[in-house]
């Protein structure tokens, strides 16, 4: 008698696009080499244990990758992107220009002290005499500086201030507080600096709301 049970086929896998397969790849390198930045720092952080970390092999690294500076950009970019997406992630919970405003200062301070913003101060300060890397990084941060302060100085605008003389401060200002934060963060490294870096960062904010509530005053 014949056997009526129909054949099982065997599984198969499903087979995942090209462009998909890529991304991922592109992704697990950027995040490694993020992780590498924040834990061993940028001389130590070498394409070979960039691949080891996310688990591809050299040859898929230098496919995507091919050098240490095109992937220290793609990481640098992703950092970026990071910082925006916090940014505007922690400002749409608050509804006035004045609160999102005066809540600059503890968003920058969480991304600057964040893996990703360690990683990035690490690479801003290792690159600057690395010839393949220096030109790039600086017109990013270039860029990244011109547009954050253009950012800020639209909420003042929305808040209520106007006039050369006030935009300028809020520039200033922008300018003076990122640096700050930066410095802060570097000496928060040390574990005994952190308590210090962070009272520095509320008396930052002081200044903070002073400045705001001096340039909104002046415009009535």
């Amino acid at each position: 008698m014949a056997n009526s049970e129909t054949p099982v086929k065997p599984a198969t896998r499903k087979r995942v696009p090209n462009v998909e397969r890529t991304a991922r790849t592109r992704a697990k390198l950027i995040e490694a080499t993020i992780a590498s930045l924040h834990e061993i720092g940028f001389h130590q952080t070498t394409t070979t244990v960039v691949a080891q970390r996310a688990g591809v092999s050299r040859g898929a690294m230098l496919h995507h990758f091919p050098t240490k500076a095109d992937l220290m950009m793609a990481a640098a970019e992703r950092m970026r992107d990071m910082r925006g997406e916090l940014h505007r992630e922690r400002l749409s919970n608050l509804e006035t220009p004045a609160d999102k405003f005066l809540a600059l200062i503890d968003v920058l301070w969480e991304a600057m002290v964040s893996p990703s913003g360690v990683a990035r101060i690490e690479l801003m300060l290792s690159t600057r005499s690395d010839p393949d890397m220096a030109e790039k990084f600086v017109r990013m941060n270039d860029e990244l500086d011109k547009r954050h302060k253009e950012s800020v100085w639209g909420l003042c605008q929305s808040a209520g201030m106007s006039g050369h003389e006030a935009r300028d401060k809020i520039y200033a200002f922008v300018q003076l507080y990122a640096a700050a934060l930066r410095g802060l963060a570097i000496d928060a490294l040390r574990e005994e600096s952190r308590e210090g870096a962070d009272s520095a960062v509320e008396l930052l904010k002081t200044f903070q709301l002073q400045i705001f509530e001096e340039l909104v005053a002046r415009q009535n």
